[in-house]
């Protein structure tokens, strides 16, 4: 959503006796401000009234409303002081304001509800509501007066412009939410090329067939907020969430300049390229490289020879400072979305601040190394960046508080704690015991060397305890971690696996026969058909194929239930998401016990589960039981085993690497 003021007509105010939201028309509209020809129309008899096109406002004031009459005689007195129309596009866009409002109905409704940050029914929106009712009265009193100076950005204007609005009838779109509509249905576009629809935006891009890189920007309601007519190209609608579009013109696609969301040009363009940083922050480079930071919409310049500008975690924003040569040290600073400075460009790094104490973490390089410091959010220097290392959870953290306490490690290699203001809370003597901060450091003490014996230390500086030496005592740490990461646990035998060639040379046609005989309900002729298409396939697959198990026979099992399954009707298989078949598993394991199987229970939303569950059931009573044979897969291998034969079953399935499940 674009947040945008609307002027609306009506014949009766909601609550009023007639109100028909039906009946609405619009007039004018303006993203993202409140022009001031809005304010000034609504006047000095204006009243606050619910507005229903918002679900807060049905019963609440949230919006401005004044009798038409009044808006038609201050646009009258306002005409009279105008300049004269400085061109036929200004001479029109008056017109088309003196014709909206003559036909209007009898009220006047002024939306701005999306450009009050606050929600409806709030003191606070009630106190933003008052405040636009006061700028309109003191309008209204200026129009009295005849104070141009008051009035100047009116007497002025021109076509559709920040200070008068877009006036046309097609903003009673604004009535509903404005979204992408079939390109086919919208006259507007006939002809046109629509390149496509621009969310941020809430526009179409098109262009014509002829200029494929002329590009335009349209409402789905016939608004061009880009006319082809301007030959612009590169549209940058990604910007639009923070108020922009970049562009550039087919005929210098080299410069770029910046509009808002209303098409209003606010920088024209220039030789380089531009990339809006925040909804008041534009960087701009040169074609040679040279980068600044302007602001939004003046273009004034904030920072000159700054780049790599990108925000951050804590919501502001890195920069580095340019130095026109290869050394890149200590260029790195922080400024916040409106290009303040917070952290001048004089570190190698500036860490995120904490949300709560607001200190970061820098660092320079000095001699061949980083130090670490600590800043303020007001970027003063609380710890000089002197040490070697300050804790924290990652390389762009806020430093890790230990009881309002930070560890660090001076640049001689010796263990503190700093203060919130930097300070140091007792002067280093002993190295930390471990590299590992999260070891050296514990909650309310530290783990120090001391004599090359490892020492608790509390955060005053006192030693407390002695431990090991530090050899023991890093060997005991590492120990501790392995077993903890499951380093030192024995792995898992690997399983035995057998060839095609070794499975027929060595299998037990006995115990293959008794195994088909657990997956076809004891049938001694099927299983010893089973068995004899199994070797059969077996004799002729890929010599190279590696089937697992404990022993030739278990590693044929899978084998086995696949010919039962596939051959003999004693088995299937069906997909995770196969819900639907399970009604019809009867068509699928061809077993008189499932030939009347119905799931009359099935419920919304019943899932693989409650179906196996349901079939599962209705085997019982006939002592079988449904089995998968590799459990814990989006695919289910199926078969049915007599009660007897689930332990037997679920043996050998775990001997051939399975995951049987009974159910």
């Amino acid at each position: 959503m674009i947040n945008t003021a609307a002027l609306f007509s009506t014949a009766f105010l909601p609550g009023q006796a007639g109100f028909d939201t039906g009946t609405i028309t619009g007039l004018a509209e303006w993203r993202c401000a409140m022009p001031m020809l809005f304010k000034l129309l609504i006047g000095a008899g204006t009243q606050a009234a619910a507005w229903p096109i918002y679900g807060d406002g049905e019963d609440c004031p949230c919006v401005l409303a004044a009798p038409m009459a009044q808006a038609q005689a201050s646009w009258h007195a306002l005409s009279a002081l105008m300049d004269r129309p400085r061109d036929a596009a200004s001479l029109a866009a008056r017109s088309a304001i003196s014709a909206l409002l003559a036909g209007g109905q009898s009220w006047l409704v002024f939306d701005c509800v999306q450009l009050l940050p606050h929600d409806i029914g709030t003191p606070d929106y009630a106190a933003a509501l008052d405040a636009v009712r006061a700028e309109a009265q003191a309008l209204h009193s200026a129009l009295q007066r005849g104070d141009k100076a008051a009035l100047a950005p009116l007497l002025a204007a021109g076509a559709a412009s920040p200070a008068t609005g877009y006036w046309s009838e097609s903003a009673a779109a604004q009535l509903a939410d404005v979204g992408e509509l079939a390109a086919e249905d919208l006259p507007f576009l006939q002809g046109l090329e629509v390149v496509g629809w621009e969310e941020d935006a809430l526009c179409y891009e098109v262009s014509t067939a002829g200029e494929p890189d002329v590009t335009g920007l349209v409402t789905p309601y016939g608004r061009w907020i880009v006319p082809l007519s301007q030959r612009y190209a590169g549209l940058g609608t990604c910007y639009a969430d923070d108020g922009w579009i970049t562009f550039a013109t087919a005929d210098a696609p080299g410069a770029h300049g910046v509009m808002d969301l209303n098409g209003t040009v606010v920088l024209p363009p220039a030789p380089g390229a531009l990339y809006v940083i925040s909804p008041h922050l534009l960087q701009q480079i040169d074609p040679d490289g040279a980068s600044r930071l302007l602001r939004l919409p003046d273009g004034a310049l904030l920072i000159d020879r700054v780049d790599n500008i990108c925000l951050r975690n804590d919501g502001l924003i890195d920069i580095e400072r340019q130095t026109g040569d290869a050394d890149e040290r200590n260029v790195c600073g922080v400024i916040d979305k409106t290009g303040k400075v917070v952290v001048p460009p004089a570190y190698s790094s500036v860490q995120d601040f904490g949300t709560k104490k607001k200190i970061a973490i820098v660092s320079q390089r000095m001699a061949g190394r980083f130090l670490f410091g600590l800043v303020n959010s007001q970027g003063e220097l609380l710890a000089p960046c002197q040490y070697e290392a300050i804790d924290c959870a990652t390389t762009s953290s806020p430093p890790k508080l230990r009881r309002n306490l930070i560890f660090a490690i001076d640049a001689q290699g010796l263990a503190c704690m700093l203060t919130l203001d930097g300070r140091q809370a007792f002067a280093p003597a002993y190295p930390p015991a471990h590299h590992l901060r999260g070891v050296a450091v514990q909650s309310d003490f530290l783990y120090v060397v001391n004599d090359g014996m490892a020492w608790s230390m509390d955060f005053t500086g006192q030693l407390l305890e002695q431990f090991d030496t530090v050899d023991n005592f890093k060997a005991a740490i590492t120990a501790q971690l392995s077993e903890s990461l499951g380093l030192t646990k024995k792995k898992a035998a690997p399983r035995r696996s057998f060839t095609p060639a070794q499975i027929l040379a060595k299998a037990d046609r006995a115990q293959l026969h008794a195994m088909a005989a657990l997956l076809l309900l004891g049938d001694a002729d099927l299983a010893a058909r089973c068995v004899d298409i199994t070797l059969e396939e077996l004799a002729e697959d890929d010599p190279e194929e590696e089937y697992e198990g404990d022993t030739p026979a278990a590693a044929c099992f899978f084998l086995l239930w696949s010919t039962a399954a596939h051959t003999q009707g004693h088995g299937t298989t069906l997909d995770w998401k196969a819900v639907d078949e399970v009604p019809r598993i009867g068509r699928h394991i061809g077993l008189p016990a499932l030939r009347d199987f119905a799931w009359a229970q099935r419920g919304d939303g019943d899932a693989m589960a409650e179906g196996l569950a349901a079939i599962a059931a209705h085997l019982a009573p006939h002592q079988l039981r449904l089995v998968n044979l590799h459990g814990g897969e989006d695919t289910y291998y199926l078969g049915v085993v007599r009660a007897h034969d689930t332990a037997a079953f679920s043996k050998v399935a775990l001997q051939a690497a399975l995951r049987p499940v009974v159910y």
